[in-house]
């Protein structure tokens, strides 16, 4: 009579890897790697019947069956690392089924089939508990739970690696490894499903987070996520001693769109903030605070810093050749800029006052910054 115990965990893996394929969050969301982890579950829950039935003993059913998991766990491989920008193995995966599956015909006694398969899964486990690991290490700091599970199912695989090769094959060692086998291998298989779910999830909630907080036709952040980006100033730890504020508009933009269209506007609109997010700092906060205005938050940069950095990059800016409508445009942009030491200062009315300087950068002649503290023209 077929194993009871594998029958639910089999089921159970098949139920969870449909979860992951139907009850996305989205069922546009990763659609291709939701199919193959789909495919990996029903490999190995098949896989796991057909190795537990105790009925026939064909070294054809014992290749098919480790066919089964070896192919399974190697998809959840190739999704995890699909999920990190990691290149397949390929190669190596379909040589080493391929391998397994020789290794459980005639060609080998069963003693050295059974070690071989022990080592091609036990290869596998290791693999998966180090993509785990650098999945865990990013979407949850703390305990890394599928990477121990993993982990512990690869020492379980080399435990019985060591049982089938002392004396010939110690029958006491091989069976008291089974359990372990059953309990670590069922549990990563079924916990991993999960996990992969909630990285559906997970994604699909950044996904509506970046919607909310960023501007759409440039990536920058809106004015909600310049709001959080403030509040976030305000209850850093340590707080920013000093931090800079930079309203700044692009020079003379009717005149482009009126000149070049308002699909030419949204060009050097998303070139502006390509250049800005590729010249700040990582702590640096750039934002649309809209139509052509932009704000810049500098946290740490006293008001000589941030003029000198500012100034720099207006230069550049002046000089970068910009590709809109099929026309190639040169462009400027004026700055009003503020500077503050006080953790308790209103941030809402250096906003205000930074858009007042700005307004004098334009009446100056434009392409200028106007300081706090500067002489108005």
């Amino acid at each position: 009579m077929i194993d009871v115990h594998i029958m639910p965990i089999a089921l159970t893996i098949i139920l969870v890897g449909w979860s992951s394929w139907r009850f996305a969050a989205s069922q546009a969301e990763l659609v291709r790697e939701r199919r193959i982890w789909l495919q990996g579950c029903l490999c190995i829950a098949f896989g796991m019947v057909i190795e537990a039935q105790p009925v026939l003993h064909w070294r054809v059913l014992d290749a098919f069956s480790m066919g089964l998991l070896l192919g399974g766990y190697q998809q959840f491989a190739l999704v995890l690392a699909s999920l990190q920008g990691r290149k397949p193995w390929y190669v190596a995966g379909t040589l080493l089924c391929l391998l397994t599956l020789l290794a459980n015909t005639d060609l080998l006694p069963a003693q050295w089939a059974a070690m071989w398969n022990v080592v091609a899964l036990g290869g596998v486990f290791v693999r998966l508990a180090w993509l785990h690991w650098q999945i865990e290490q990013h979407i949850r700091p703390g305990y890394p739970i599928l990477t121990t599970l993993y982990a512990l199912g690869a020492i379980t695989f080399a435990l019985r690696l060591a049982a089938l090769a002392w004396q010939g094959g110690s029958i006491v060692l091989v069976d008291m490894s089974d359990p372990l086998l059953y309990l670590f291998v069922s549990t990563a298989t079924i916990y991993g499903s999960f996990g992969f779910l909630m990285v559906i999830l997970r994604r699909r909630t950044l996904h509506l987070v970046r919607e909310t907080l960023q501007d759409s036709l440039t990536g920058a952040l809106n004015r909600r996520g310049l709001d959080e980006a403030l509040q976030q100033l305000r209850l850093a730890v340590p707080p920013f001693r000093r931090v800079a504020m930079a309203m700044l508009d692009v020079d003379h933009f009717k005149q482009v769109n009126d000149r070049y269209g308002h699909a030419a506007g949204d060009e050097v609109l998303r070139a502006l903030a390509r250049f800005f997010q590729q010249s700040l700092r990582e702590q640096d906060v750039f934002a649309r605070y809209g139509g052509e205005e932009f704000c810049v938050l500098l946290p740490g940069a006293g008001p000589a810093d941030a003029l000198r950095k500012l100034d720099a990059l207006r230069e550049q800016f002046a000089r970068l050749p910009l590709q809109a409508g099929g026309h190639t445009l040169h462009c400027t942009f004026s700055v009003g800029l503020v500077s503050w030491d006080d953790a308790e200062v209103n941030p809402e009315k250096c906003l205000h006052q930074a858009d007042d300087l700005l307004y004098q950068a334009k009446r100056a002649g434009r392409n200028c910054i106007v300081q706090a503290g500067q002489a108005g023209p």
